[in-house]
């Protein structure tokens, strides 16, 4: 594999983006389960809070559908199913802050949280007094075909800013990078605004005055709360993984969802993603889930009013032999051996 091609396996968006997208092929005579695991997607993942998606597959699976359901526009039908609760934590920073300039800055500052193949800018004090939001791929996807993915982002950020600021933002161009997919109709009732193909980038441009639209829902404690989790997420990208991990681990044992991938969305990163980082950092999930084991279960073993079915449960055994034998493995004695050298331990030092 190429240099060029694995960078591009490694952009990711979540699988939010594709809401809305099952409810789309049906209404259009389509077979959605099948068209999603033909591009390689997990169906199910499609319910599924804070999972990543290739964003090469999300290429694959909307020229996909376009083409077999015989619907040319069928990014833009996509966006406007959907509204800013796609963004996940974002959404919350978007919807309630001040203005609607404000938003897309925002949306601008955070997207990478959210989505790692698609930058998002905000050019001003344009001559024209025109605010252009351009839409720009992270890698390159050459020779795959973008323009069902391109028209969903730009659709979608033009159904976002039409829902802040309540239909007050008029939309007075859109650029878009590839020749015309659909009919001059199809783009005039998704667009009502003059429309440049063949462009450098997907792009759409509203009066600079616009952004200083209040935005009605404007909460700004929550949009402070939301900021500050997203300016965490965005410093952990330059930390160690590895810690991170642990302590998800740690809180996700015996919840019965401490799976890689469980811990990998929990941390907004694709599973083989986390895994790879960790590789680099000398450990692995593996490891590392094994070691909090070991370490919660000398704590829940000195704790005698913790049953054995208990602590399997807690640490997310499905069934005492399988803890048994890690203890054997961590301890060179079973669970209840292990209980007893704890507790004689704990006399022999009190009574000293």
């Amino acid at each position: 594999m190429s240099g060029d091609t694995e960078a591009t396996v490694k952009a990711l968006v979540q699988a939010q983006s594709l809401r809305g997208y099952t409810e789309l092929v049906r209404d259009l005579g389509g077979n959605p389960t099948r068209l999603l695991r033909q591009a390689g997607i997990d169906p199910g993942d499609l319910n599924r809070l804070a999972v990543f998606i290739d964003f090469e597959a999300q290429i694959d699976l909307l020229e996909r559908s376009a083409a077999e359901l015989h619907c040319p526009d069928f990014g833009i039908r996509l966006a406007e199913r959907q509204d800013v609760g796609i963004l996940g934590t974002l959404a919350v920073a978007v919807r309630y802050s001040a203005t609607l300039g404000e938003a897309m800055r925002c949306a601008s500052k955070y997207l990478e949280v959210y989505n790692t193949a698609i930058a998002f800018t905000i050019e001003t004090g344009q001559p024209s007094g025109e605010a252009t939001l351009e839409l720009k791929p992270l890698r390159e996807h050459s020779p795959l075909p973008l323009a069902q993915a391109t028209e969903h982002g730009v659709g979608l950020a033009w159904r976002i800013m039409t829902m802040l600021s309540e239909g007050r933002c008029d939309l007075l161009r859109v650029w878009l990078p590839h020749p015309g997919i659909g009919t001059a109709a199809d783009y005039r009732t998704h667009f009502d605004a003059p429309i440049d193909f063949r462009s450098d980038h997907g792009a759409l441009a509203v009066a600079e005055s616009s952004l200083d639209l209040p935005i009605s829902e404007n909460v700004v404690e929550l949009h402070d709360t939301a900021t500050r989790y997203l300016d965490a997420q965005l410093s952990r990208g330059t930390r160690d993984l590895a810690p991170r991990v642990r302590e998800t681990v740690i809180a996700f044992l015996g919840t019965g969802n401490c799976r890689r991938r469980d811990v990998a969305g929990a941390l907004l990163i694709h599973s083989r993603t986390m895994q790879r980082r960790l590789a680099d950092e000398g450990t692995s999930f593996e490891v590392i889930k094994d070691e909090a084991r070991r370490e919660l279960a000398l704590r829940y073993l000195a704790q005698p009013d913790l049953s054995m079915s208990q602590i399997t449960l807690l640490l997310g055994y499905g069934e005492q032999a399988s803890f048994g034998r890690s203890c054997r493995r961590w301890f060179g004695g079973s669970p209840r051996e292990m209980r007893a050298r704890l507790e004689a331990d704990s006399t022999g030092t009190s009574s000293s």
